[in-house]
């Protein structure tokens, strides 16, 4: 009976992916038959509401992994329908099948329990669900109130920090821009005194300079007057010594004296500094030689007509330009100025040998002299002087005077003597009368004459080619010496009555033009002084010394002859005009 009332019990299906979990009431012992036992509890058990929610609430927790729906229930039931009705169909009731299905009703009567009994805690869960969503949305509420409030004091801090911070950078601005201002007006005060003072320096400077550029003016203006008193004076001791030489007396010499000096230092140059130089460069002693050639014997050749005067002068010309514009510039003014030198020194060679012979023979020579300065040598002028007053200091119309220091040998050297033969007085005479007759044909030679024999531009002015003739050979000498040379102690020299003769032969003719009534006087002043009272020469002389003797008569006769003639176109030499 036990066996047959133990029937297997029936399971559902489980359904897949779900565990495995019984359908039916708690088991509450296992029987031996294998049947089971159902602890089943009737809806009109008297139990304890305690107690069956405590059993609720254990029943929710075992089925708290096993949450089945009410489809699965159905399907389970509807296989135990199925089982029961095929029991049926064998209509087989037996007390088993009564008890299970007793059994079923009440195990299923226990499932809808708990079921009613899982609503009744589902909808308390969800209520209780609500109240926690609630609590929650409270507690977010609240949590979001919170968050803004710390949102709020963490702007309203940061906010501060930043209004703090930026009063810190504004501040530290203004503390800058007040420093930058401050160092502004202070480098602006500094600027403008460092200017100021710069202003007051240069004011002081200006002060100063013009202080200093008002003495220098006044240094300058009173050096200016000086000098314009100085020049002044100068001008005008020049004017006194012009006016002391035309009227004579003791002015003259110091006048002569300082011509004679400038002379001799001009010839010593020569002869110390350009002789010397030519001399130790046989590259231009060369060239210099080569000159000599050609001018030597040109002026041996030389005679008064014009086209030998031209022919002459080109030639010598030519020889002077191409030294004075040499390819080596160094050797132009040696070149130059040696050969000038030797050009001279064969005029005077030619005046003391020909001259001293016939007279006339000094016009063509003074018209070389002459054409070649006016073709641009004037240098040509100064080197003749200086040669000339070496060889007859008396064309100054001065006689130098004896040195302390100078033995009568250098002196007699300075008055013209040679010291390296014996020369008579005749000889002497003759060569220094030759010497001053050039000289003196210089003077009284027309430069429109000169400048026929050169063939100058027929344009050219007399006046343009007076400019380029030195003052020492302007006709104007000729009045110069004529007072020199009749005033005391000069006119006492024993051979100033020879240079007279020289003179009123040469150029007595062009002064008697030039001077006309002031020549005449003076040549009656010669005649009756200087002859008849014997004021002209040494007195104790004129008895002894035969030249002088001489010379007098000469000079008496050819005066007596201008005086009754009022010409001395008788005792002219001749060749004053050009053939």
């Amino acid at each position: 009976m036990a066996a047959s009332l133990e029937a297997p019990l029936v399971h559902t299906a489980p359904r897949k992916g779900r565990e495995d979990a019984p359908r039916m009431a708690n088991v509450a012992r296992r029987r031996p038959t294998g049947r089971y036992v159902y602890d089943l509890s009737d809806e009109d058990s008297d139990e304890d509401p305690v107690s069956w929610r405590k059993a609720s609430n254990q029943a929710r927790v075992r089925h708290t992994t096993q949450d089945l729906d009410i489809l699965d229930e159905q399907e389970a039931h509807d296989d135990r329908s199925a089982d029961l009705d095929a029991v049926r169909l064998a209509n087989e009731m037996d007390p088993w099948e009564l008890w299970e299905a007793s059994c079923r009703r009440k195990a299923w009567h226990a499932i809808r329990h708990q079921d009613e009994a899982r609503q009744r805690s589902r909808s308390f869960v969800a209520h209780s669900d609500d109240h926690s969503v609630q609590e929650i949305a409270n507690l977010l509420s609240s949590f979001q109130l919170q968050q803004k409030e710390n949102e709020r004091m963490e702007r309203e801090s940061f906010n501060q920090r930043n209004s703090v911070l930026w009063d810190g950078i504004e501040q530290a601005i203004r503390d800058a821009e007040e420093r930058a201002a401050s160092e502004a007006q202070q480098l602006a005060n500094a600027r403008k005194k460092q200017e100021q003072a710069e202003l007051e320096a240069k004011q002081a400077r200006e002060k100063e300079l013009a202080r200093i550029q008002a003495e220098k003016q006044a240094a300058a203006q009173q050096e200016a007057r000086a000098k314009a008193k100085q020049e002044e004076d100068e001008q005008l001791a020049k004017e006194q010594q012009k006016l002391d030489a035309m009227r004579g007396g003791k002015h003259l010499w110091p006048v002569c004296k300082e011509e004679y000096n400038h002379w001799q230092a001009e010839m010593n140059t020569i002869k110390t500094e350009i002789l010397p130089t030519i001399a130790s460069n046989q590259a231009w002693r060369k060239q210099c030689f080569a000159a000599k050639r050609v001018i030597t014997p040109k002026i041996g050749q030389l005679t008064n007509t014009k086209s030998e005067i031209q022919r002459i002068t080109v030639a010598i010309n030519n020889v002077l330009y191409e030294a004075k514009n040499a390819p080596d510039q160094s050797a132009r003014r040696y070149l130059y100025y040696w050969i000038m030198n030797h050009l001279v020194k064969c005029l005077i060679r030619q005046a003391e040998q020909e001259v001293a012979a016939r007279q006339d023979t000094a016009y063509p020579l003074a018209r070389v002299v002459l054409g070649l300065i006016l073709l641009g040598h004037s240098a040509l002028g100064d080197v003749f002087m200086a040669r000339l007053v070496k060889k007859c200091p008396f064309v100054l119309g001065y006689v130098p005077e004896k040195p302390h220091d100078c033995d009568d040998g250098t002196y007699r050297k300075y008055l013209g003597f040679r010291t390296n033969q014996e020369e008579s007085t005749q000889m002497y005479v003759s060569r220094l009368t030759g010497i001053a007759a050039l000289y003196f044909a210089c003077l009284q030679t027309s430069l429109a004459s000169v400048a026929s024999c050169i063939e100058l531009p027929s344009n050219t002015s007399l006046d343009q080619l007076s400019k380029k003739v030195p003052s020492m050979l302007q006709p104007s000498r000729l009045w110069t010496w004529q007072v020199r040379s009749s005033t005391p102690p000069v006119a006492h020299y024993w051979l100033f009555p020879s240079l007279w003769c020289t003179f009123f032969e040469i150029a007595g003719v062009a002064v008697q033009q030039r001077y006309k009534r002031q020549a005449s006087k003076l040549s009656s002043l010669i005649l009756d002084q200087g002859i008849q009272r014997q004021q002209l020469g040494p007195p104790n002389e004129i008895k002894d010394n035969e030249v002088l003797h001489a010379a007098r008569v000469r000079l008496q006769l050819m005066l007596e002859a201008w005086r009754s003639t009022n010409s001395l176109v008788g005792y002219a030499s001749q060749g004053r005009d050009m053939e």
